[in-house]
């Protein structure tokens, strides 16, 4: 059976839906937009073979069911999970009961909406790329269902999101926003957070460094210091329990003093874990919305787990000199029984070096030397006494090893430390200029109090045993995250770095300009533009001024290229829409007596109607001197009443 081209724009309907709701396959359970996908192929289906559709009585225990395992799924019918997953069961079941040609259109509206659902799971280009897609195919299938023939609506569609989008922009830019991300909605609370733990024992960062996912991005405002010299601070684990570190909150006040080192400024753009974002060795203060921990540690006042974006200085390369009591050092020097042999090598390490720098000294200098290896798959320590499996039986590890096995040492050897966990280095992207810090520059280090500077003294033990690791990317110091190919010499590309590069930079400006585009940035550009020194009525009416002229460019240029048609030939197009609703194609080459055959299935008295007004077109179109412009006019009016009494009979 042949399908009209009505009859084709439903299917394009269903189509367009089908597209669009692809990205929910990852972001909710697989069975429930696989469901709504069948619902649709089946009421395609239906459509194409002209069966009746399934009854309410039959819909209505169905749905119910649905909403049954959809609350044993998600626990929930509420919230960006369970609302969007509601809202896409209604709008497959909302398939059957399509009927009308205001039926397809309201599914088709339901179809813009769920467009931007995808973007409250995620919020990367890519997601806005298949948000451009999906109100594409919408439009084009909208433009279908309108009746517009099948060579014309893609480019139709194309026309209109081009001549609609300084119309989005503005209204992006202009209207007021909330305060914080674009699109901040709540998580749901089972949903672990990404990034470094709360505690760290061999293993937990190695884990972390194989995901190679971004963690947070920095733009300096002057010149980057050394990558060496970039070591950005999260959690610091003061208590050792023989196998793992973690923080237990050893001091409740700390008085600080930074000491020399280079003022650096810089913006950074990160998912806080935990309520924390990491900040630069060492930072003067906390920016807003956070305040500094013992430890020089941003805690953000609020937990927060969208994307912010900070602006913090630091003093790289400073002294950082603090008191602690007798209490507080022998907190730092608690250590649990076991571990004999590295205790012992601990005191005459003490003994060799006399103080604390002497100490230092003697360690660095013996995990260079004593044929330690830095792996990202060391061998399991077993036993109780892993700091001693670790130096004087496997000697594999990675900072968490090191790190780990400095800080026990040290306080073996009476000089109190602590381990920092955190990132070291990151990767600047020439394209974007910006610094990427991702996972696989996650990192731990040691600090140690030297009771004769009165100071913390940050110590790198990985530096010692890998020095390239400090110096460049982990990517290259690091064989099992090296990316190898079967061919092209197992090397990847440089064009492949340049187009990662590219993606990166897109990511960022995405990042920086639409999703970071916050009530804070809207100030700045109101108060750039001249608009006001705040976001009010008066502010956004002026804005919304301005914007109108740029809307009206676009439209004016269209209207210019498409001179206004006369009312013959609108009354034509309008007869011909009409018809095709009700499945009759008229052809640009058909006549007046070509039409009225192609439309004789029309009832009666329609079709008497029909007649009339293609005999007045005749003799209007092709007797232009017997009719005046008022006549055309006033059946062109008639037209458009005949066109929508059709349409409801339909």
């Amino acid at each position: 059976m042949s399908f009209s081209l009505f009859r084709q724009g439903e299917m394009a309907v269903l189509l367009a839906l089908g597209l669009v709701m692809l990205p929910l396959f990852l972001h909710l359970p697989v069975w429930l937009p696989g469901l709504v996908l069948a619902m649709l192929l089946l009421r395609g289906i239906l459509q194409q073979r002209q069966h009746g559709l399934p009854s309410l009585w039959l819909l209505l225990p169905l749905l119910g069911l649905s909403v049954c395992g959809l609350w044993l799924n998600l626990n929930t019918l509420i919230g960006r999970e369970g609302g969007a997953a509601l809202l896409i069961l209604l709008l497959g079941f909302k398939s059957f009961e399509a009927r009308q040609l205001r039926d397809w259109q309201v599914l088709l509206a339901l179809g813009f909406f769920l467009t931007a659902i995808p973007l409250l799971f995620d919020q990367s280009p890519l997601s806005a790329l298949w948000l451009v897609v999906s109100l594409l195919v919408l439009t084009w299938a909208m433009l279908r269902l309108s009746g517009c023939a099948v060579q014309t609506p893609a480019k139709v569609a194309v026309q209109a999101l081009a001549l609609s989008l300084p119309l989005m922009l503005v209204l992006f830019v202009v209207m007021p926003r909330l305060p914080g991300p674009l699109w901040s909605m709540p998580h749901e609370q089972h949903q672990a957070a990404t990034g470094l733990s709360d505690s760290m024992e061999p293993g937990s960062i190695s884990q972390l460094v194989q995901h190679n996912e971004p963690a947070f991005s920095v733009v300096f405002d002057g010149p980057a210091p050394a990558p060496e010299q970039l070591y950005w601070r999260i959690m610091i684990f003061d208590d050792f329990d023989g196998r793992r570190w973690q923080n237990v909150g050893g001091l409740s006040r700390e008085t600080v003093r930074l000491q020399g080192g280079e003022r650096i400024r810089y913006r950074l753009t990160g998912k806080p874990t935990r309520s924390r974002l990491p900040l630069l060795d060492y930072p003067l203060a906390a920016p807003p919305g956070g305040g500094l921990e013992p430890g020089h540690l941003l805690k953000l006042a609020n937990d927060q787990e969208d994307v912010l974006r900070i602006s913090a200085e630091s003093l790289v390369g400073s002294h950082y000199q603090s008191e602690l009591s007798r209490s507080d050092q022998d907190f730092y020097r608690r250590l649990p029984p076991g571990n004999p042999a590295s205790r012992q090598l601990a005191l005459q390490w003490r003994s060799q070096g006399g103080d604390g720098i002497g100490f230092v000294r003697e360690a660095l200098l013996h995990f260079r030397l004593g044929g330690f290896a830095y792996t990202l798959s060391p061998p399991l320590l077993e036993g109780d006494n892993s700091i001693d499996a670790f130096m004087f039986s496997t000697r594999q590890g990675f900072c968490e090893h090191y790190a780990s096995a400095f800080a026990f040492m040290a306080r073996a050897a009476g000089i109190p430390s602590r381990v920092v966990s955190g990132y070291q280095g990151g990767q600047f992207n020439p394209l974007g200029h910006f610094w990427q810090v991702r996972s696989t520059d996650a990192h731990a280090w040691v600090e140690v109090w030297l009771a004769e500077r009165g100071e913390w003294l940050r110590v790198d033990p990985t530096a010692a045993v890998a020095p390239e690791r400090v110096r460049q990317d982990p990517v290259r110091s690091i064989p099992a995250l090296q990316t190898q190919l079967p061919v092209l010499g197992r090397q990847v590309p440089a064009w492949v770095l340049q187009v990662q590069q590219g993606w990166q930079a897109a990511g960022f400006a995405w990042q920086q300009w639409v999703v970071g585009y916050d009530a804070t940035r809207q100030l700045s550009l109101y108060r750039w533009l001249g608009l006001g020194d705040v976001v009010d009525t008066a502010a956004v009416m002026r804005a919304l001024l301005c914007g109108a002229v740029l809307v009206c460019l676009p439209l004016l240029w269209w209207w210019r290229r498409h001179p206004e048609r006369l009312p013959l030939q609108q009354g034509r197009m309008l007869l011909e829409r009409a018809l095709l609703r009700q499945g009759m194609v008229i052809l640009p080459s058909d006549g007046p007596l070509d039409m009225l055959n192609k439309a004789r299935k029309l009832p009666t008295p329609a079709y008497a109607q029909l007649k009339q007004l293609l005999k007045e077109y005749a003799a209007m179109r092709y007797q232009q001197a017997a009719c005046s412009p008022q006549q055309t006019r006033l059946w062109l009016r008639r037209v458009r009443h005949f066109c929508a009494d059709l349409t409801r009979r339909k």
